[in-house]
């Protein structure tokens, strides 16, 4: 692949809720450089990947359709995740941190404000 069809985009974000934070700089950057898209695909890690698809359906919203490409994690077998601690902590970790996403996070205030007005400036 050519570098020069290669972006990055920071999201300033350390401490929490990383994954939405990254979205949102996404779709901000998308929109600041008018570029817009009908679907896309994010590349993550194997146990993460539920959550990723549902933090970046909540910041691109049902216009954008979501894809995911899940690479294992070289720490542990995925297929026999229970028989590593690594394994056990990560699917475990996720499955909280996925019902977390699922039920009981809401994007703040500032982040539904930029997306609400990045979609009534589209055409």
């Amino acid at each position: 692949m050519p570098g020069d069809s290669i972006q990055m985009v920071p999201s300033h974000v350390i401490g929490r809720d990383r994954t939405y934070s990254s979205a949102v700089a996404l779709r901000n950057w998308l929109r600041d450089h008018n570029t817009s898209l009908n679907s896309m695909n994010v590349l993550t890690q194997d146990a993460h990947a539920r959550r990723t698809r549902l933090l970046y359906e909540k910041a691109f919203g049902k216009n954008v359709t979501i894809g995911i490409i899940s690479v294992p994690d070289p720490d542990y077998d995925a297929i026999h995740w229970w028989r590593y601690s690594d394994g056990v902590r990560e699917v475990i970790g996720e499955s909280i941190a996925y019902i977390y996403a699922r039920f009981f996070f809401y994007p703040s205030a500032s982040s539904e404000g930029e997306q609400k007005q990045g979609e009534n400036s589209q055409p």
